[in-house]
């Protein structure tokens, strides 16, 4: 009878690394991959790596890849793939308290102990949560942002605003974004706050009918800039 194993592929990485599980059938080892995903992401993070560029390969005894799973594809909905898998049904349409309540669930399992500084928005683009690693290095008081458009809480104007807005356009479409080279005031490697930079990555959360119910971003501040210094962004 033949079995498959599932491989971790990180970017860059010559060689994927084999997960020590055998499953029976490719249907479960499909079901099994997409629910470690966000479980997998989140340690991913805490390791400073981007779950984005990650993927599951399903390969059968002989060792031939069978299937590829991105992280990027399955990410925010992989509780949503495995209850449909499994023959589970969910309501299609959510008021927005539980839509709020199901992305929020999403976000901190995925990015609560994630060392990146890491923000829950509703598709309003109304703040929900910072993870803690956020709260220290942005400076930011979640109480005192909470509920309030993300445009006006983080103070931004001119052209910054401007390019803070493109950026969350993506992922409000469904898509992924990259914003690298954004000024703003970070900790240098004494603690104190200096002028510096952050680069981060935004993708969607999304509900069982398709719908987005959230959009959520991580972002590293850096002392020195990573493109130049030139804020943009870009596609993922």
């Amino acid at each position: 009878m033949p079995t498959y194993r599932i491989h971790l592929r990180r970017r860059n990485s010559v060689e994927p690394d084999m997960i020590g599980i055998v499953f029976p059938d490719l249907h479960r080892a499909y079901i099994e991959t997409c629910r470690s995903i966000p479980e997998t992401a989140r340690d991913l993070l805490i390791d400073g790596a981007d779950p984005m560029v990650c993927a599951y390969l399903i390969c059968d005894d002989k060792g031939r890849q069978l299937m590829e799973v991105p992280f990027a594809d399955v990410l925010s909905t992989a509780e949503i793939r495995v209850s449909r898998g499994a023959g589970g049904t969910r309501p299609t349409h959510q008021r927005e308290p539980a839509r709020d309540e199901a992305a929020l669930i999403s976000f901190r399992q995925i990015f609560a102990r994630a060392n990146a500084g890491c923000i829950l928005l509703t598709p309003e683009l109304v703040v929900k949560d910072i993870n803690e690693y956020g709260r220290l290095h942005s400076h930011t008081d979640l109480e005192a942002v909470r509920d309030v458009y993300v445009l006006d809480a983080f103070d931004l104007a001119g052209p910054l605003k401007t390019i803070l807005a493109k950026f969350w356009t993506l992922p409000q479409c469904g898509g992924t974004a990259q914003l690298v080279d954004m000024p703003y005031c970070v900790l240098d490697a004494a603690g104190n706050a200096i002028n510096g930079w952050w680069s981060a990555r935004a993708w969607p959360l999304v509900g069982d009918d398709g719908s987005v119910i959230g959009l959520a971003a991580w972002g590293e501040p850096s002392v020195t800039p990573r493109a130049g210094g030139k804020t943009a962004v870009l596609s993922a």
